[in-house]
């Protein structure tokens, strides 16, 4: 335990997660971002998985104010940190970072969930290189949804086991070219899809075209439109929207009030959904620290 920034930092594992709960969604609620931030269990699966080293900063009150978290991920280690908005400006998010960073031998992946302006000019400043950032959206539905008719001919069919095949076909064809493509097989793609507790195959639905079969796909979770893709023959047709708008009537017929969505910076699409009425609530993204100088 030492003291540094009127912060006293005690190296000790999050048993009790209500205080990181607390600080969470104080930071959300200041930044914005992906809403699952202040989430128990995304929490949990950031801050005590196996083999985590975690870093607690409480004020002289005993409040928690400050939070890093190291776990071992494929390649390195990745690293998150927290710092509650009223104690900000006073250096504390270059300690935690600056102790992320020394624990961390080899490469290191640092994440937040509610990138700010502060916060990117922070991690340029300890040499980390952004990889990846996606914008966070938002739709009200209570006001209705916006009409989308799509092109002439276009028919929808919804989720089942029968044609999950032909989701995956089109996920194929709408994202092999783009760089980072995974390759999943079929049955990896369908599993990262169903095994999602709060997937709801009644609100993901495959596009047909008369001249084309299938076109494009959505697929839905509880709040969220998780994937949109559109086969490139069928781009620039309108298949999207209507993807788009069919999940989010089906949504809001089955109560829901609003929906999220991440897009990637450099998308595009982003110009399309900001037509439909999602509004930006925050960016998430990714840095990289490759191992230091002179590690083996």
């Amino acid at each position: 335990m030492f003291t540094t920034h009127a912060v006293t930092w005690a190296p000790m594992p999050f048993e009790d997660d209500a205080d990181l709960v607390a600080l969470a969604a104080r930071c959300l609620a200041a930044d914005g971002g992906l809403p699952l931030a202040a989430d128990p269990a995304f929490l949990g699966r950031r801050w005590r998985a196996a083999g985590t080293r975690a870093l607690q900063g409480r004020d002289r009150g005993g409040r928690l104010i400050a939070a890093g978290a190291l776990r071992p991920v494929s390649g390195g280690v990745a690293f998150c940190g927290l710092v509650d908005p009223g104690a900000r400006g006073r250096g504390i998010g270059s300690h935690l970072l600056g102790w992320g960073l020394a624990e961390a031998a080899g490469p290191v992946t640092v994440e937040t969930e509610s990138l700010t302006d502060a916060a990117a000019e922070l991690f340029a400043a300890h040499g980390l290189e952004q990889v990846f950032a996606e914008d966070v959206m938002r739709i009200d539905l209570e006001a209705g949804v916006p009409a989308a008719a799509g092109p002439a001919g276009m028919g929808f069919s919804r989720w089942s086991e029968e044609n999950a095949s032909r989701f995956h076909g089109v996920y194929a064809a709408a994202f092999r070219e783009r760089p980072g493509f995974p390759g999943w097989s079929e049955a990896e793609w369908i599993a990262e899809v169903v095994e999602d507790d709060e997937f709801r195959p009644q609100w993901s639905v495959l596009a047909t075209l008369p001249e084309l079969g299938d076109a494009g796909f959505v697929t839905a979770a509880v709040d969220w439109i998780v994937q949109v893709g559109v086969v490139p023959a069928a781009r620039r047709r309108g298949v999207g929207e209507a993807l788009i708008t069919e999940a989010l009537r089906r949504m809001r017929a089955d109560g829901a009030t609003h929906a999220w969505l991440d897009v990637n910076v450099d998308n595009t699409a982003v110009r399309l959904y900001r037509k439909l009425g999602f509004e930006h609530r925050g960016r998430r993204a990714r840095y990289l620290r490759a191992a230091p100088a002179g590690h083996c």
